[in-house]
């Protein structure tokens, strides 16, 4: 209902009135009520209640109790929003704007600071934004120094959030089933060999999908430097990634590290964040956990060891050892790179972008 509108519920009742010929004292009389009581109602000073919306009914006939109560509802859900509205001067609401990273969240909607806001809050699904830091604070985000933030890490978190049912089928009858979740590794293996960004995460999506899991890709914000997440969402499992740097590589380590995540640290009420490799926060035993599962569902460590003590680090030796292990050769570069054994300039070519 638009604001020019929004009018007592009183003030329709002596519309109603005056079409009927009806005085105040009338009916008063009609439905049994005092006439200040009546006049406290018509005038938007009272509440309209079911009692006397059931009494309208017997003089307007044509109108429904409903009716009323439906418009009395709207009206003070209208006063409650207004009461709540945002009252913020424009420099602070600048000072917010810069915060919360309304230029890039909101780009090319053409809404006032003041709309921003609004739906800032409730993105963040927080009342004020004095709430922030406390219902935040559970993050705990410890690089501020390199340039990572709280805040663009929970815009990106709750950005997730809306588009798990847009990215995924409804879970509502898929248990979360761990066994069979490790049974069809080998098939998640498999997708994962496929070159093709895209149609390979499409595919682990459907997958993961069918163990009662949820897969959502969604850009990292400005200064957020998060690869993935582990979180839950309507009590199922979800998995969250940013595609940072954008390779077939870098993007498939991070969905095997969010899995390994799952399969061995999985909490229902926990979000298990992955933040960029070479920040200064020591790494955790469970991002230790899940870089070794992640490192280890591609090349097996006996492997890879074995590869390396060979010191052959060419174009071809790399090419067949992925192909016997049944991945792409760029996976194996990011990890040559990563250990330093390449540098980072070299091969790149293999990657898929």
């Amino acid at each position: 209902m638009k604001k020019k509108f929004i009018v007592p519920t009183g003030y329709i009742i002596k519309e109603y009135l005056a079409e009927y010929g009806i005085t105040q004292k009338e009916l008063s009389a009609r439905i049994d009520m005092s006439q200040k009581h009546i006049s406290n109602l018509l005038n938007g000073n009272s509440r309209l209640t079911e009692d006397v919306a059931v009494k309208l009914e017997k003089i307007f006939r044509e109108i429904p109790a409903s009716y009323w109560l439906n418009y009395e509802s709207e009206y003070r859900e209208y006063l409650t929003r207004e009461k709540h509205s945002l009252l913020i001067s424009e420099s602070e609401l600048q000072a917010l704007s810069e915060r919360f990273n309304f230029n890039e969240i909101f780009k090319g909607l053409n809404w006032s600071l003041q709309k921003q806001a609004e739906e800032m809050l409730g993105l963040l699904q927080i009342s004020t934004f004095n709430k922030f830091d406390e219902v935040y604070s559970s993050l705990n985000i410890n690089f501020m120094k390199d340039g990572g933030q709280i805040e663009p890490i929970a815009i990106w978190l709750n950005l997730c959030r809306e588009e798990v049912d847009i990215q995924n089928i409804d879970l509502t009858n898929i248990p979360y089933d761990k066994e069979l979740l490790l049974s069809k590794l080998k098939i998640l293996k498999s997708i994962a060999n496929n070159p093709n960004i895209d149609n390979s995460i499409n595919s682990a999506r459907k997958l993961l999908n069918s163990c009662g899991i949820n897969l959502v890709h969604c850009d990292a914000i400005t200064n957020s430097k998060v690869r993935g997440a582990l979180t839950s969402y309507k009590n199922k499992p979800a998995i969250y990634l940013s595609y940072r740097f954008q390779t077939h590589d870098h993007i498939w380590f991070a969905l095997m590290h969010e899995i390994g995540h799952l399969i061995l640290h999985y909490e229902s009420q926990q979000t298990i964040l992955t933040y960029e490799v070479g920040m200064d926060n020591p790494l955790t035993i469970k991002e230790s956990d899940a870089n070794k599962f992640s490192r280890n569902f591609f090349i097996s460590d006996e492997t890879y060891a074995d590869f390396i003590s060979l010191q052959n680090f060419s174009e071809k030796s790399i090419i067949d050892l992925a192909y016997s292990q049944r991945i792409q050769p760029g996976i194996l570069v990011a990890r040559l790179q990563h250990d330093k054994l390449i540098s980072y300039d070299q091969l790149n070519y293999l990657k898929q972008r």
